[in-house]
């Protein structure tokens, strides 16, 4: 009997110590929680000295308590300390792993302090406890996407949406990846949802303006530019690209006016120098755009594209030695860039000095792989010195990633008649007239491909199209020279312009009528709006 009444004694004593170890540990949680709340609004007025004496005074009665850590941490980053960070999101972290919002802090902080693997490290643990955690896959998507892995960025950017789909951020993010890869149509769809989810955001209409430009629906790209301008108007790189668009449409006024602002509130930017020098250059007016890019190589002589540009211009004047030497300089000035090994191959084709044209399109290979425009140059270099075989594997694989370029396929086909692989040549050269059917020699090629097939009423056909066009382009060549010789004659670009619409060229006729009238002739205007009338 008193052996039970000593274990009835000796339960009451632990009853009694567990309930007023409870009630200690309840006091001590209030207690905790009136200073967390404390703490947090010092933190919120911006007393951060109190702040972290009030979250550190918990952890010296809690030494596991999570949300003064976390805190703590948070108070840290306003005073940017990054170690103190990461200490204290890490040893909240190690007492409790599953805490989604910490391990998205963690990885922010992580990713400012350009820790991309460890930040890598920490979205991903954000999104394993919180597998529809639509924050964790955007930052995620977005280390992605800047890290150039461009598939797993859009499997995460995708799912930040699918798991929010108000996420417009997300959204812009997968039109932005779709511009760059040249899929404009999803571009536009993707920026069209972020633009109609978040009407606010100027990101998002440049974006989708830059997308409708690329489709080519350039009047909708204006009205988006135009759209953003409206709310900001100081906003040097959206004037840039709505010059670019005005430029398309051959607007050179326009043109002219919003690129030349977009360096007035930004003089830095060689880019604009450059559109601008192409703007001038495509008028003629080669003076004014060799100006402009010394202008540029003032401020940046290690700028490859100011090289191009200036080879650009003496190729087109056909000054190929002078051509050359600025793209050697690109070359020079950017080695791992291959852009000027590509321009320095194509004036070497031009010269006739085969070798050293296929060295130079060879390195460019080498630096952009997967390039139509360089697979282009080394198939005609390789048709140049009728190696027929390796001139059809490159001009096949131009023709994939330049599906419409008409010169590809004219040289694509030229191959398979030089192999007497008629029925090919007659199937790519008819690609060629199709994308372009004002080419003299596309039109002379199908004349003597149906003379070999037996088709003379064919054959004939074709090669009267090639007389009537070789004396247009004639012509053309005649005029284009007196015009190269008197840029500021408008009379001369009137009777060029007559001529491309008399042999039905309107869109060509359309572009030398606005230049025209840029230069100021009045009766270009009016023609511009008759052509314009007739075609709607």
């Amino acid at each position: 009997m008193k052996r039970i009444e000593k274990s009835l004694n000796h339960l009451r004593r632990i009853i009694i110590k567990s309930k007023i170890l409870v009630f200690i540990l309840f006091v001590q949680t209030i207690f905790s929680q009136e200073l967390l709340e404390q703490g947090q609004s010092f933190f919120a007025s911006k007393q951060y000295t109190k702040a972290i004496k009030v979250f550190e005074e918990i952890l010296e009665n809690d030494h596991v308590n999570i949300s003064a850590m976390n805190e703590l941490a948070g108070v840290y980053n306003k005073l940017g300390n990054i170690p103190l960070i990461i200490h204290f999101y890490n040893k909240s972290l190690n007492i409790k792993e599953n805490q989604p919002d910490t391990w998205l802090s963690l990885g922010n902080i992580y990713y400012h302090d350009e820790n991309i693997p460890a930040a890598v490290y920490a979205y991903k643990n954000s999104i394993k406890h919180r597998p529809n955690f639509a924050k964790g896959h955007n930052n995620l998507a977005t280390l992605f996407k800047e890290s150039g892995e461009i598939d797993l960025a859009i499997v995460h950017f995708e799912k930040a949406v699918e798991n929010d789909t108000g996420y417009s951020r997300a959204m812009r993010n997968i039109g932005d990846i779709y511009l760059n890869r040249g899929n404009s149509e999803k571009a536009i769809y993707w920026l069209e949802r972020a633009t109609q989810t978040e009407p606010g955001s100027l990101y998002g209409w440049f974006w989708l303006g830059r997308a409708y430009v690329q489709n080519g629906d350039i009047q909708k790209g204006i009205q988006n530019y135009l759209k953003v301008l409206a709310q900001k108007p100081d906003l040097p790189q959206v004037h840039h690209h709505l010059g670019k668009a005005y430029f398309e449409i051959r607007d050179y006024n326009n043109a002219i006016h919003h690129v030349r602002l977009a360096m007035e509130k930004n003089p830095a930017v060689i880019p604009f120098y450059i559109s601008l020098s192409k703007i001038y250059a495509h008028i003629q007016q080669e003076s004014a755009a060799l100006a402009i890019l010394q202008d540029a190589l003032a401020l940046d002589r290690n700028s490859t594209a100011i090289y191009i540009e200036r080879g650009n211009i003496h190729k087109s004047a056909s000054r190929f030695e002078e051509a050359l030497n600025q793209y050697e300089l690109a070359a020079l000035v950017a080695p791992e860039e291959w852009q000027g090994y590509y321009k320095k191959g194509v004036v070497l084709y031009y010269l006739s000095r085969m070798k050293e044209a296929k060295e130079a399109l060879t390195k460019a290979q080498e630096l952009s792989s997967e390039n139509g425009a360089v697979f282009h140059f080394i198939g005609l270099v390789a048709l140049a010195e009728n190696d027929l075989e390796t001139a059809e594997a490159m001009l096949q694989k131009a023709s994939e990633y330049d599906y419409k370029n008409a010169d590809v396929w004219f040289h694509y086909g030229q191959t398979f008649l030089r192999l007497e692989e008629y029925e090919a040549a007659e199937k790519y050269l008819l690609i060629s007239l199709e994308l372009n059917s004002y080419n003299s020699e596309t039109l002379y090629s199908l004349g003597q491909v149906y003379k070999k097939l037996k088709e003379p009423l064919k054959s004939r056909e074709f090669l009267k199209k090639f007389k009537n066009m070789s004396d247009i382009e004639e012509k053309v060549e005649r005029l284009s020279t007196k015009i190269h010789m008197q840029p500021k004659n408008s009379t001369l670009r009137l009777q060029l312009a007559e001529l491309y619409e008399q042999s039905g060229q309107r869109d060509r006729a359309l572009m030398v009528y606005r230049q025209a009238a840029y230069i100021g002739n009045a009766e270009a205007e009016r023609r511009i709006k008759n052509i314009l009338n007739n075609l709607n």
